[in-house]
Formats: C-alpha cells, sequence, structure tokens
C-alpha cells in the first residue's frame, strides 16, 4: 500500500461510547487526499481496544504516561502522511466533506497547520455550548489560535518542533505562538466536528485543575500567559473576580430555558473557583521560580 498524503490520529482512552460513531464519520469522508486513520489508544478497559479491532484502521498504544502534548507527538511519529490531522475521540465530523475542508489550506505552503469548528452536541451541556459557540464561530477569526481537538499540521512542522509535553493542558496554543509569518495556521469553519463534555463536577474540576497548572507551567517554565492566566490562587479573589460571569450565564441559560444546566451552575462554579485555584497553587509549587 502507498503511503497516505494524510494521517488521521485520533487519541482515545475509554470511549467506547462514542468512538463508533466518529469512526464511521471520518471512514467516509469523500473529495480528501488519500488518508489513514491511525488510532492511539492510552490504556483503556471499556472495551476501546476492541472496537478499534473491528474497523480497517492502524492502532498504537501510548502506554500509562499521557499527556497531550506527548499524545500528539506520538501521533506524528506514527503517521505515515506528510499532513497530521489530529481528532478528539469524541468530536464527530459532520458531513463527508469535513476532511477536505480542513486540509485545503495546505496548498498554500506557508499555512503550518488548520483547525475546524466545533460545535456543542445538543442537550448535552448548555453552559460549554455558550463558550463553543463565541470561541468556534461560522466565520473567522476564531476565538483561540489553534486546537487539536479538530486541527491538522504539517508533520514535519511538528518533528522539528514538538509539542510542549509537560504541560497539562493548552499545548496547542503553546505550539501556536510558535508559528511566525510568513507561517499561518488558517481556521476552517467548514471543517465542523460536534464535540461536548459531561456536565459534572468531576469532569469540571478535572478540566479546571488543569487550567490552573498549566497556567502557572506557562508563566513559570515558558515566560508567557495563557488566555486564562490569573496569577492569583486565592479562591474568594478568583470568585469575586467571575460573580459577574456566572450571573450572565445564568441569565443566558434562564433565556434559553436550560434550567437543568442552571441547576449544576453551582458545581461549575466550584470547579471554575476552588479547583482551579487548587491548580494554581499546585503548579506555584511544582514548577519554581518564574521564567
Amino acid at each position: 500500500m502507498s503511503a497516505p498524503a494524510v494521517s488521521v490520529v485520533i487519541r482515545c482512552r475509554n470511549e467506547a461510547r462514542d468512538l463508533g460513531g466518529v469512526l464511521d464519520a471520518v471512514l467516509a469522508q469523500q473529495g480528501a487526499p488519500p488518508f489513514e486513520v491511525l488510532a492511539l489508544d492510552s490504556g483503556s478497559t471499556d472495551g476501546t481496544l476492541e472496537l478499534l479491532g473491528r474497523y480497517p484502521i492502524r492502532t498504537a498504544t501510548l502506554g500509562d504516561a499521557f499527556s497531550y502534548g506527548r499524545a500528539l507527538n506520538t501521533g506524528a511519529q506514527f503517521a505515515r502522511g506528510p499532513l497530521v490531522v489530529y481528532l478528539s475521540a469524541h468530536a464527530r465530523p459532520r458531513g463527508r466533506d469535513w476532511l477536505a475542508a480542513l486540509v485545503a489550506p495546505f496548498a498554500d505552503p506557508h499555512t503550518a497547520a488548520t483547525f475546524g469548528r466545533q460545535i456543542a452536541v445538543p442537550g448535552v451541556n448548555p453552559i460549554e455550548a455558550i463558550t463553543t459557540a463565541r470561541v468556534f464561530p461560522p466565520a473567522p477569526p476564531a476565538g483561540v489560535t489553534f486546537s487539536t481537538a479538530n486541527g491538522a499540521v504539517r508533520r514535519d512542522a511538528v518533528l522539528a518542533r514538538p509539542f510542549d509535553e509537560e504541560i497539562a493542558i493548552a499545548e496547542d496554543h503553546v505550539w501556536a505562538t510558535g508559528v511566525v509569518p510568513p507561517g499561518r495556521i488558517a481556521y476552517v469553519p467548514a471543517a465542523v466536528v460536534t464535540h461536548s463534555h459531561p456536565m459534572t463536577l468531576a469532569a469540571w474540576g478535572g478540566r479546571f485543575r488543569a487550567h490552573g497548572l498549566a497556567a502557572e507551567y506557562a508563566r513559570r517554565r515558558l515566560g508567557m500567559a495563557l488566555p486564562w492566566g490569573e496569577p492569583d490562587d486565592r479562591v474568594a479573589r478568583v470568585a469575586r473576580g467571575r460573580a459577574g460571569a456566572f450571573l450572565r450565564l445564568a441569565a443566558t441559560l434562564a433565556r434559553d430555558g436550560e434550567l437543568g444546566a442552571i441547576a449544576r451552575l453551582p458545581a461549575y462554579a466550584i470547579a471554575r473557583t476552588v479547583c482551579y485555584a487548587r491548580g494554581l497553587r499546585e503548579g506555584a509549587a511544582r514548577f519554581g521560580s518564574r521564567a
């Protein structure tokens, strides 16, 4: 078999519930250059590996020492195509032209990376849906510099300048800051996936703690601020600063009739204040003096 032009790398761990639909959607793509699918598993125990075995794809294992950056770098190392498409295992492409749209900007040799639009899965997480709609609008510019939940890179660019493997989250943002003109990162709103996370304290808590860890890592090790970076780790100060945002969020949910989501707002508020502040404190202790 000749080498593909594109390698679609799907990182997964215990994603059996959603992964089948994602794989079906990826393998149904039309109009794209020849592509392979590589599933990179990180210790799944829920039947994910058995599910992967039923599809005509390549699989590899990452092991237990997971970080987003390590997964992205390993995917690029295993990929056989000069273009590497990264896709979350619960981000399902919409339409059969997703892949063709996502890789089309690489016809310009200055394009270093692309990323597509994300829309919320209806009814899963109305709180997250508000942010998703703002960050990934139907027309440029996007509210982020890059996203590897639905993004693509030139393989050589990653091999030459790998993703940071230590940062807890935002490895895509950090990598994007190294793309300098005439290099560019293109936002492709036509390349759409559905992508949502559950409304649970555990899910929010883990994510916002990672935000705090990443903010301190970036500040102390890289000498840069992340978009959400806040130097204060005191819960009361963080809570006061975000009180207005929580009230506006509650008003939006009420206007949209999302009463169930309003009932989950206390858990969301706790995660965004207590768990985030915890991440800041842990990061300050772990990563030492500022860069």
